[in-house]
């Protein structure tokens, strides 16, 4: 199984765990340039998977909203007003 598959089984928290260790590490200087720029290529595969979960999870949550006629039909859940 390659890198790229194993991060594709990965839930939303524990990617973002590993992406934000990825930064620290390298805000830190941790590591060199050659290991820097490939936890920077492995952060974007990571940013990329957790941002696709965020937008799959936007896409599921609806609101129920009742229409003129009285029937019942989704549409995007909106954040409530700010008081």
């Amino acid at each position: 199984m390659s890198e790229q598959d194993a991060e594709k089984k990965l839930t939303y928290e524990e990617a973002l765990n590993q992406l934000e260790s990825i930064v620290s590490a390298i805000e830190e200087g941790k590591i060199g340039l050659e290991a820097t720029i490939a936890e920077h290529e492995k952060a974007m595969r990571l940013f990329r998977y957790c941002r696709s979960i965020l937008t799959e999870a936007e896409r599921k949550i609806q609101q129920l909203q009742a229409t003129d006629d009285g029937n019942l039909t989704t549409g995007p859940l909106e954040p409530p007003a700010s008081p």
